[in-house]
């Protein structure tokens, strides 16, 4: 018995081990309608340049799909619908432009408007 519980102990650590390498970042889970459970995904940018130029890309990219007469040239991708691939994308694009830092500009923007006209 006691060799079936140190073998026991010991998987525990190893599937700890396993589950730290697997899982570096803390993970942010939150509740949707149907008791599915979403997953935050973050990524980091230096600025507000760097997020604009890779919206950009990403829209650029849906612009060439869309362009394209064809379904994906590539034979890897042959089972992709191009209608939904363009779609997630787009809907990807939706989650990360920067809503609460815009309305921040404009709020600061209206500020200082607000005193230059008035000096």
């Amino acid at each position: 018995m006691k060799t079936k519980n140190k073998k026991h102990k010991k998987d525990n650590k190893t599937m700890e081990r396993v589950f730290m390498l697997l899982s570096p970042r803390e993970r942010k889970y939150y509740r949707r309608e149907g008791n599915s459970v979403m997953q935050e995904v973050t990524f980091e940018v230096s600025d507000n340049g760097e997020l604009r130029y890779i919206i950009s890309c990403l829209l650029r990219t849906c612009i060439l799909a869309l362009d394209s007469e064809n379904d994906f040239a590539s034979p890897r991708l042959n089972n992709c619908s191009k209608d939904l691939t363009i779609a997630t994308v787009l809907d990807l694009v939706d989650s990360i432009l920067p809503d609460a830092q815009l309305a921040s500009y404009d709020a600061i923007e209206k500020l200082l408007l607000s005193k230059s006209k008035g000096q």
